[in-house]
Formats: C-alpha cells, structure tokens, sequence
C-alpha cells in the first residue's frame, strides 16, 4: 500500500510540476510578446490555474495519506528517503515562490522521485534473483 501510495503521489507530483510549467511558460511567452498583465491573460479560462490546484490539493492529501502509511511500515528498507519523499510532496504546493527557491525545490522532489524508482527497482531485482 505504501509502495503505490509512493508512486501515485510521485506521478501527481509531476502533472503539479508540468502544470506549473505550462502557467509559467505562457506568462513568460506572453511578457516577451509585450503584454502587460500577461499572468490574467495566459489563464483567461482558469483551466491551467484549477489544474494546479487539484493537483496541489491531491498532492497534499495522498502525501499525508502515504506518510502515515510510511511511518506504519517502519521496518522495510529506504525509510528516510520515503519520508523525505514524502515530506517534500507534502510542502511542495505550499512553498510556492516565483525565484529560484521554487525551481530547487521541484528539482529536489524529482531526483527523490528518481531515485525511490531506482530503490524499488533494485530491490525487485534483488528480490527476484533470490
């Protein structure tokens, strides 16, 4: 339960990323073209805007779901980093800040991401070879 939980939080965590990128890319697009309130204009509609905010409130709530589910299966391997992992899907949509910090803090999420794939991966592998 913990492993899928894991993995669909992971998956949200990255439609939240790819939402945010497509705001941002076609506010910075619309800037460059010289519109002036390019952020009212990217999302007239409010599609992309409600789509980050499903996403951010799914993140959120399947996180804390997955880190209790976490902290109930303590004894198998890789727990700091599923409770790292989980921590930053968590804290993710509320550290939302247009720099850099913002733009770190994805990145951090998806090297997590990553690398829980990776452990899980080697683990089945290890697990099937025996």
């Amino acid at each position: 339960m913990a492993k899928i939980l894991n993995v669909l939080i992971g998956t949200i965590g990255i439609l939240y990323i790819c939402g945010q990128v497509t705001y941002y890319g076609f506010v910075q697009l619309l800037s460059t073209l010289g519109y002036i309130h390019a952020a009212t204009v990217a999302d007239s509609h409010k599609i992309i805007f409600d789509w980050v905010i499903f996403m951010a409130f799914l993140l959120v709530i399947f996180g804390c779901v997955a880190l209790v589910a976490n902290f109930i299966k303590f004894q198998t391997p890789h727990l700091g980093l599923r409770l790292i992992f989980n921590i930053v899907c968590i804290f993710m949509p509320f550290l939302h800040i247009k720099n850099h910090l913002t733009i770190l803090f994805e990145g951090v999420f998806l090297i997590l991401f990553g690398l829980y794939l990776a452990a899980i991966r080697k683990s089945k592998l290890i697990n099937d070879k025996n």
